[in-house]
């Protein structure tokens, strides 16, 4: 069932407000030099006011990457709707229903085809084994004995040394 007209008009004002909400103007931050200078004049510097400094930075940097992608998924979005291609989903070619677009008027696929895709895109082996191990440490039988797949990890370890 393809979009009606009031829907994809909805949906298209919704992506614009979107758009110009992340496009406004952000408060500039000063710069990482002009920070520390103000915490370095003073006498009773401690280390944590610097860790807390970096910590803010690092997460204004953070927050600005992601506003930075979802604002190429809504011009994505709204090039599509340009193409008269919005609303289909890009990996299986069925249409998105107009709940999912409501709720995420940037969608490029269905639910079904994004859990599909996000389950192709299998955990790294090194995150698979660390949730292995836990899971390894967490049951009832293995622990404080020797057979854990935890405790040969560390046997190993220790033996090469």
């Amino acid at each position: 069932m393809s979009l009606t007209k009031e829907q994809t008009q909805h949906l298209y004002h919704k992506l614009l407000d979107m758009q110009k909400e992340l496009s406004g103007e952000k408060k500039e931050t000063e710069s990482m030099t002009e920070e520390v200078g103000e915490l370095s004049n003073g006498v009773d510097n401690h280390m944590a006011d610097h860790g807390t400094l970096v910590t803010d930075r690092m997460t204004d940097q953070t927050v600005r990457e992601i506003d930075r992608e979802l604002l190429e998924e809504i011009n994505h979005a709204l090039q599509k709707m340009k193409d008269g291609t919005y609303g289909v989903c890009e990996k299986t070619g069925q249409d998105i229903p107009y709940e999912r677009l409501e709720a995420v008027p940037y969608a490029r696929m269905t639910v079904e085809a994004q859990a599909d895709m996000e389950d192709e895109l299998d955990a790294p082996s090194f995150e698979r084994e660390f949730h292995e191990q836990v899971k390894d440490l967490s049951n009832k039988e293995t622990v404080d004995q020797k057979s854990s797949q935890t405790y040969e990890i560390l046997d190993r370890e220790q033996d090469s040394k």
